[in-house]
């Protein structure tokens, strides 16, 4: 089943229920306990929707859910070749730890 992600949708459910228990109250075929029953069930209902709505949103502020590929931990990703070697030593990673050839390799013609 898919997934409504609309805030409206949950808008619209608090106010079918919210009709609906106005209709009940309105229509005096239930006792002052049994309406006290019926609001009770209105805002566990209410709650409910309003608690996903509030979920949803927040969700949808952060960038999405969360992904589905984890990411590897920061220590095990190998720096982008132009940053900063983690190395301290101020060059480029592609000029320092990041380099093909040994260090002390020089070519000398």
């Amino acid at each position: 089943m898919k997934k409504i992600k609309s805030p409206w949708y949950g808008i619209v459910w608090i106010v079918i229920w919210t009709a609906a228990l106005v209709w009940f109250l309105m229509s005096e075929r239930f006792n002052e306990r049994e309406s006290i029953g019926l609001v009770l069930v209105w805002l566990i209902l209410v709650g409910v929707t309003v608690y996903v709505l509030y979920q949803n949103w927040r969700m949808s502020s952060r960038g999405g859910a969360a992904r589905s590929v984890p990411r590897r931990p920061q220590a095990l990703q190998q720096p982008a070749r132009n940053s900063a070697c983690p190395c301290g030593s101020g060059k480029k990673y592609k000029r320092c730890c990041g380099s093909d050839a040994p260090i002390g390799s020089g070519s000398t013609s």
